[in-house]
């Protein structure tokens, strides 16, 4: 039988199973063709039920292994006899396609199309998992369960409603690199959602330029704007503001998403001198452009990877219920340099990790938050705002708020 020669990559889109459900959770395949003898011009399709991208079926049939770590060395991991699963019927029927190499002008790693497996909480596969468990899934070999596939033009695709227009033909798709990745996941009885916070932003009254929100004296513009943290719960949490921040961030085929990594100050951090602006975004009310923000350059700080990353009890902060939260920032730095016109400022979505009560209570020696709350993962509190506030820039300066 001919073969097809692509590079897969599987990973798990979070790196923790939750039961209850609260945190969706796939197997996700990155797929392309790159193979120096893959000199076809025409879009490939095929059918991904009985193959890799079936992972119950894939499982219960030998296309992918799981295995579990042992608790007595971390670096082994024993094989899970999946006998049970033997009875796991095939998806139905589902068209994939992945574009030529030819002409391709992006690199590769750029080109993957990414399908994402959706595991069921109450299906079969997560019955046979343990709670506190660590597991990984792999490629059983480079076979891909693929056996059926067919070349058309992408026009034929199209209007076929990505259904094969003529017969396929007998090729197998097995995978070109020796190495895969590696589905890895801990499997947990239950993710903490944390209680709804409420964010409003208002610019405030002038202030004089002795104010304490005002950090940047070579800026041409000074501008304070409040922000004000609801908690609308009925118990404190602590939330950190700043630093490495521990929490389920969704991945790509090679590493986190763009932007989900982020140690930067959110906006309720208090550092003196410092405006936790990272978050803030100006944007051009005629256009819808953005014009000014704070953008990230990679991924963060590099650190060791032996290095203690819990945070310092002076980068957390308790929000008890109903007392808000407030800062005064200058943001005079973020809209320096504007022409005139009129402008809003948006913030955006920025995750926190947080706790249940006050851990500063359960201060260690060393002025850090105790390892067994940093072991503690929840489900990111979200730090948002539907407000928008809007700016009139005139001569270089505020002339108003609209």
């Amino acid at each position: 039988m001919d073969e097809l020669r692509i590079h897969a990559q599987v990973h798990s889109r979070y790196q923790v199973l939750d039961a209850s459900g609260r945190l969706p959770f796939s197997i996700d395949f990155g797929l392309c063709r790159r193979s120096p003898a893959d000199t076809d011009p025409r879009p490939v399709l095929f059918d991904i039920a009985r193959s890799v991208l079936d992972v119950p079926y894939a499982l219960a049939h030998g296309l992918l292994t799981l295995h579990e770590q042992d608790p007595e060395d971390a670096k082994q991991w024993v094989e899970v006899d999946l006998n049970r699963l033997h009875r796991v019927a095939a998806k139905e029927n589902e068209w994939l396609s992945l574009a030529s190499p030819l002409n391709r002008t992006e690199h590769w790693r750029n080109a993957f199309r990414v399908y994402q497996c959706h595991v069921d909480v109450n299906d079969e596969v997560a019955s046979i998992l343990e709670p506190g468990k660590k597991y990984i899934i792999r490629l059983a070999s480079e076979d891909l369960g693929v056996k059926q596939l067919v070349y058309s033009d992408r026009e034929r695709f199209v209007d076929n409603g990505w259904k094969p227009s003529h017969d396929t033909q007998a090729v197998k798709l097995v995978n070109s690199k020796p190495t895969a990745g590696n589905a890895t996941f801990t499997f947990v009885k239950s993710l903490s959602s944390p209680p709804r916070v409420e964010t409003r932003m208002q610019l405030c009254a002038a202030f004089p330029s002795s104010h304490p929100a005002f950090v940047n004296a070579k800026v041409n513009v000074s501008i304070v704007l409040e922000v004000a943290v609801l908690n609308t719960g009925s118990h404190s949490i602590t939330v950190q503001t700043r630093g490495y921040q521990r929490f389920p961030i969704p991945w790509g085929p090679f590493r986190a998403e763009p932007d989900v990594e982020d140690d930067r100050m959110r906006i309720i951090d208090a550092t003196p001198h410092k405006p936790p602006t990272s978050s803030l975004q100006v944007i051009d009310s005629a256009t819808g452009e953005v014009v000014q923000a704070n953008e990230q350059h990679g991924t963060g700080p590099l650190t060791d990877s032996n290095a203690d990353r819990r945070p310092k009890t002076k980068d957390v902060l308790m929000m008890k219920p109903g007392a808000p939260v407030i800062r005064e920032i200058d943001i005079g730095a973020l809209v320096d340099g504007l022409v005139d016109g009129q402008y809003k400022i948006r913030m955006q979505p920025k995750g926190c990790r947080w706790w249940h009560g006050d851990v500063v209570e359960a201060e260690g020696e060393d002025g850090t938050v105790p390892a067994y709350l940093c072991g503690i993962i929840n489900l990111p509190l979200l730090l948002e705002s539907q407000d928008e506030v809007e700016i009139l820039m005139k001569d270089g300066k505020i002339a108003q708020s609209m």
